[in-house]
């Protein structure tokens, strides 16, 4: 060390080869080495002490970022010494701290020992607000959001940037607006971003030296330094707070996890009936969607017909002066607009002649062939022959606009019949669906309507069974059942759905509920190719199933046997080919599953 100070570094390297290979020389035993050898090595000493000199001059002059020259001069500076020892307090402080602010608060305390800022902040990411925030808070500062393009671009390029290098160097051109934009609004001078992983932390923002100059690479080189720690002790400190919040909250957790593993019966249930929910979806689409065109073609004709007697009733009016025409038009109106019971369906024989002999018999008193023909077919199709005579005294008289009236009057009737129609079949659907998805999955019973559960199971099942499928049904007046509806449901709908698709859409379901003292009896029969006797007695395992892929989980019948035992009923079944029933006996009031069932509660 001193002769590095005496010589200067680059003397005190040459120096400090020079006699270390002359100690080696030297030290061998000259007298047992060969003559040859001897004079290599003291060739030798000058070359090795030449190449230790270009190796210095290299370093010098082409490895800038280690300078040898620098790196001797450390060793002897005692301000970079005084630094080291700083830094090494600095990394023990922040090992020993786990909250995210106190890291931030450290660091920024650190940092006038290395850097002589003007300014410095933290933007540190704040899971909870979804953005980064300063550090320290001050009111009216800038956030900003994980989706800020600038910062997007510098979590791919980790390094201290200068906010004028945007401006100076070309290849920043594309981020330079969004770049100039975060250092604007954060006064930076200098931006040093805390990435682990590809990850951006935070950012260091700090503004231009107290004595304005620039900084220099020294100090780029501790900031540098500084980051390195600085990023995994702030994602230390983040993942620590994260593990004492869920710690925090474990015994909650365990809590919940527990009532969900207690309630477990139910949830299969729940997913088992939304599974068999769902093969219906699509018919239950289609179902509403037919009365829904209905009422949308209707809603087109009515705007239609409003729009003709708008138009067209000051014609009417003119026409009613007459007192005769004006009795003749309303009688024809009220017995079109009534309800009345259709008469006997006219065979199309009977409707071509009548509608023949009207037409000839309406030429004969002058009306046009085609708006004779026109009327026949009105009269024809509103099934009005009563009121015959009126439609024909009106055209007599030459009041087509009556005729017209009539019409369009008749029209807007049928269409407000079809859409009432309609809504009535949409009401029936949704109300089935509603009463079938009903989420009630307390434990407690209620007094339920069993027919009307399959019912409406059936409604919501309509559409695979319309097709091929006959379902024929011997219900009788039973008494309310303590149940859970909702459960039951479940057990309707998956051997009503087993049924199906053991006579492949094509033959006969009966279902019949009858009740013999106080228990209620359901089957349900198919005339299916039955069940085997091999796998009779395993059809209630889990997950056993002779269905193709697709068609069922094997779940089905072992859940309808755990909600009839629930329900303290029994489940049987007996198969042959051509005739399988399945026989659910419930009694009308099991013992409660709980002392504060509330039997007055409603089904649905």
């Amino acid at each position: 060390m001193k002769i590095i100070r005496k010589f200067g570094p680059i003397f005190g390297l040459v120096l400090a080869a020079f006699l270390l290979q002359s100690a080696l020389i030297f030290g061998l035993d000259f007298r047992s080495l060969d003559p040859d050898r001897t004079i290599v090595l003291l060739i030798s000493l000058p070359f090795t002490t030449l190449a230790a000199v270009f190796v210095w001059i290299w370093f010098n002059e082409f490895g800038p970022a280690w300078n040898l020259s620098s790196a001797l001069s450390k060793l002897t500076d005692q301000e970079y010494v005084k630094y080291l020892s700083s830094l090494d307090k600095f990394k023990s402080d922040l090992i020993a701290t786990n909250i995210t602010e106190s890291v931030c608060d450290k660091i920024l305390k650190f940092l006038p020992s290395i850097i002589n800022a003007s300014r410095a902040k933290i933007y540190l990411w704040r899971e909870d607000l979804g953005k980064f925030s300063p550090y320290p808070t001050e009111t009216g500062e800038d956030h900003f959001y994980i989706f800020d393009p600038f910062l997007l671009w510098i979590t791919e390029h980790d390094k201290i940037f200068y906010s004028e290098e945007f401006v100076e160097n070309a290849k920043l051109h594309q981020i330079r607006e969004h770049a100039l934009s975060f250092a604007a609004k954060t006064k930076a001078d200098l931006l040093v971003p805390f990435i682990l992983n590809r990850s951006l932390l935070g950012m260091l923002v700090l503004g231009p030296k107290n004595d304005g100059r620039r900084y220099t690479a020294s100090e780029l080189e501790r900031l540098n330094e500084m980051r390195s720690v600085s990023v995994m002790s702030l994602s230390n400190s983040i993942f620590y707070e994260r593990l004492i919040e869920l710690t925090e909250t474990l015994e909650e957790k365990v809590r919940h996890r527990t009532q969900e593993l207690e309630s477990a019966q139910s949830q299969l249930i729940m997913s088992e009936k939304m599974a068999s929910l769902g093969t219906m979806v699509a018919g239950i689409a289609h179902e509403i969607n037919t009365p829904a065109g209905v009422i949308n073609g209707s809603a087109d004709n009515l705007e239609s017909n409003m729009n003709y007697i708008v138009k067209n009733v000051f014609e009417i009016v003119r026409f009613a002066r007459n007192k005769k025409l004006r009795k003749s038009f309303e009688v024809a109106l009220l017995h079109i607009l009534r309800d009345r019971r259709k008469s006997q369906v006219m065979e199309s024989k009977d409707k071509f002649r009548i509608k023949r002999e009207m037409k000839e018999e309406m030429v004969e008193m002058g009306i046009d062939v085609s708006l004779a023909g026109e009327v026949a077919s009105f009269i024809i199709e509103n099934d009005i022959m009563e009121v015959k005579k009126y439609i024909l005294e009106i055209l007599a008289q030459g009041a087509k606009p009556g005729y017209e009236m009539l019409k369009h009057a008749s029209n807007t009737n049928r269409n407000i019949k079809n859409i009432k129609y309609s809504i009535k079949n949409i009401v029936r659907i949704v109300k089935a669906l509603k009463y079938y998805s009903h989420l009630d999955q307390s434990k407690s019973f209620t007094n339920a309507d069993l027919i009307e559960g399959i019912e409406n199971t059936l409604v919501i099942m309509n559409n695979q069974l319309k097709y091929g499928v006959e379902v024929k049904t011997n219900f009788s007046t039973i008494p309310k059942v303590v149940c859970n509806p909702d459960e039951l449901n479940q057990v309707w709908t998956n051997l009503i759905q087993n049924a199906n698709q053991a006579i492949r859409g094509q033959g006969t379901i009966e279902l019949s509920v009858y009740s013999i003292g106080d228990t209620v009896t359901i089957e349900v029969q198919d005339d299916g190719p039955g069940i085997d006797p091999s796998i009779k007695d395993r059809i209630w395992d889990p997950f056993f199933t002779t269905k193709d892929q697709g068609e069922g989980s094997g779940l089905g019948l072992g859940i309808v046997k755990g909600i009839v035992e629930k329900h303290k009923g029994k489940i049987t079944v007996e198969s042959m080919p051509g005739k399988t029933v399945f026989k659910v006996e419930l009694p009308l009031r099991p013992p409660q599953p709980n002392a504060e069932t509330n039997l007055e509660k409603p089904a649905v």
